[in-house]
């Protein structure tokens, strides 16, 4: 009997796609590698790397990682292996990430993949978890085989991505074609960079602007991000490292503090400072005012400056 394997974005696509009385085996892959380190390094490494920066936002790895990657790699066994990831860079980045490794450990016989942006019956398309077992079901004929130029985007994005040099990234985002996806969420990448004037991320300029027109609860911060940036639309554990930061620049006050949790991220009421509307307005500069310590992949944007940034109107790095 033909062995067929679906792996998937997350424990919520799992569940449902479960239901869905399709044949086959299901795998979750869903680390956020769009938050934390990302690094070219071993296996090994990887799983320290990462286990040591979930840890530090008070969640344990518990070999999840390792978990991760080994049903990936047992998959690879299987006739067919279908990849259910959708359009955002949540999605992308670990689409990439699994594309560069089935590369380098060895394909399947048959590689598909059900990857959309929208859905008819869903308004404001996020993400597979919004989707009925029945409505994933629908989805199964229309998954597509991925090319060999795709499987080179992949590899070529990840490279990009995990070096410590991030000028690459802007000639991919051009030059991509074969993931239709991938492309619009590396620019989404890039957006993560601080801006060159005001040095914030545009998920943290976009909370900002939310919290100064009072828009501060937890909920209508979550519901704003999903209504303007579907490429990333923020979770929850986003959300409350975004206030942290933004309340560790002084820019608002009411930041959730300690490790995650709903309770406190729930409980927290953020209210814009002073030096947080002039950091909106573009009058100070984030980096050069109070620093900046993050990880955006393989790039570690540290000190006052000079860091990465970039420019979303010409389209470009720069260094400042």
């Amino acid at each position: 009997m033909e062995r067929i394997v679906h792996v998937c974005n997350g424990d919520s696509t799992a569940d449902t796609l479960s239901l869905a009385d399709l044949p086959g085996e299901i795998r979750v892959f869903a680390d956020a590698l769009d938050q934390g380190p990302v690094l070219p390094v071993s296996d090994a490494e990887h799983y320290k790397l990462r286990g040591e920066y979930w840890a530090s936002r008070g969640m344990a790895d518990d070999g999840r990682l390792a978990a991760w990657d080994r049903g990936v790699d047992e998959a690879a066994a299987a006739e067919e292996v279908i990849l259910w990831f959708e359009h955002d860079l949540f999605d992308q980045l670990g689409l990439v990430r699994l594309l560069a490794r089935l590369s380098r450990k060895g394909l399947p016989q048959t590689l598909t993949i059900v990857s959309i942006d929208r859905h008819p019956e869903i308004p404001n398309f996020l993400g597979f978890g919004q989707l009925k077992p029945e409505q994933l079901a629908e989805l199964w004929p229309r998954r597509a085989p991925l090319s060999r130029d795709a499987l080179d985007e992949a590899i070529s994005a990840w490279i990009g991505v995990t070096a410590a040099d991030p000028r690459s990234l802007p000639f991919l985002v051009r030059r991509v074609k074969a993931l239709p996806f991938l492309a619009g969420a590396l620019e989404r990448h890039l957006e993560e960079y601080p801006d060159p004037t005001s040095g914030m991320s545009r998920t943290e300029r976009q909370v900002l602007a939310a919290i100064a027109r009072n828009e501060g609860s937890a909920a209508a911060l979550i519901q704003q991000s999903h209504a303007s940036d579907p490429r990333y639309p923020i979770t929850d554990m986003h959300l409350f490292a975004v206030l942290q930061t933004l309340g560790a620049c002084a820019f608002i006050e009411g930041a959730p503090t300690g490790t995650m949790s709903p309770a406190a991220l729930r409980a927290a009421t953020p209210t814009i400072t002073a030096l947080g509307r002039q950091a909106l307005a573009g009058a100070i500069d984030r980096v050069h005012e109070v620093g900046i310590d993050t990880w955006r992949g393989g790039v570690h944007l540290t000190g006052k400056g000079p860091v990465w940034r970039w420019d979303s109107r010409e389209r470009k790095l720069i260094e400042r």
